[in-house]
């Protein structure tokens, strides 16, 4: 298992040194272009996420191969996005997103293997199938074997309700901070940096709401998806006005509403996953065969 992990850490870390490419030749470095604060600042914190995440996952961590997923589902179409869509840029800079891209694809069908071979081995702790530096384990003992964790459980009500509210009440925040802001039909311009790419936030909502839709359902990959979500909503809501040079007050006091029910929907979805665990299981959850 760790010589198939190997080259998606190697990726990950692959891909961290292509975000931070893609910042420097956005001009986000002292003395260049794009210094002052700027949406392009942005790939700095998704190198810096990527990383993180990938020293977890070296370590042996399920949990984090599937948020990695998550996250390269994020990237596949947040990068090829913000090359076209979010500001002017060069040829260079558009290949290394279009680049970071291609990485992140393979890194999502890499870790999608991973995870089913882990699946498919009987009796083996986390740690011992997908850490680096795990020894080769001898014959396990014969035991009983366990169906693992179900795709999708049923959802206490209260859990459902919470998390499908959170995100009703986020999605009607964001959408109003887009209306206030003027993107509305015969309002202001429609573009693709600073000020003009507030719209986005119709596009959060919506987003948002499409995962909620599986998340109360109790499927598990989309509880764990709405987490992520939810805290890189609450890291934009939150950074956003210094970025954008946001000084309207009503405009500042969306974006804290935004932020902290964000926060409210990433603790509602991650509760309601450990809840869903099974009882047997530890702190770390056991791969084994179905």
């Amino acid at each position: 298992m760790a010589r198939e992990l190997r080259p998606v850490v190697i990726l990950m870390l692959l891909a961290s040194a292509l975000f931070v490419a893609a910042g420097i030749l956005d001009g986000v470095y002292p003395g260049g272009t794009a210094w002052s604060p700027n949406i392009a600042a942005f790939s700095y914190l998704f190198a810096l996420i990527n990383t993180f995440v990938a020293v977890l996952v070296a370590r042996g961590s399920e949990r984090s191969l599937t948020l990695r997923m998550g996250l390269s589902i994020f990237f596949v179409i947040e990068r090829p996005a913000s090359a076209f869509l979010l500001g002017t840029k060069t040829a260079p800079s558009i290949a290394i997103h279009l680049a970071t891209a291609l990485v992140e694809l393979v890194i999502l069908v890499s870790a999608i293997r991973v995870w089913r071979l882990g699946h498919s081995v009987a009796s083996g702790e986390v740690d011992q199938l997908l850490a680096l530096d795990s020894a080769p384990a001898s014959a396990p003992a014969t035991e009983p074997e366990e169906a693992p964790p179900p795709p999708q459980v049923k959802l206490p009500a209260r859990s459902a309700w919470l998390i499908g509210g959170t995100t009703l009440l986020l999605a009607v925040v964001l959408v109003a901070d887009g209306v206030i802001a003027g993107f509305v039909p015969g309002g202001r311009a429609w573009g693709t940096s600073g000020d003009s790419s507030g719209w986005l936030v119709y596009v959060f909502a919506l987003v948002a709401l499409v995962v909620a839709t599986r998340a109360v359902q109790g499927v598990r990959f989309a509880l764990r998806l709405l987490t992520f979500l939810a805290l890189l909503f609450f890291v934009e809501r939150a950074f956003s006005p210094f970025a954008l040079h946001i000084v309207d007050p009503i405009a500042l006091g969306l974006h804290a509403v935004a932020a902290f029910i964000a926060l409210a929907v990433a603790l509602a979805s991650a509760n309601a996953l450990r809840g869903t665990r099974s009882k047997h299981e530890g702190d770390v959850p056991r791969l084994e065969a179905a």
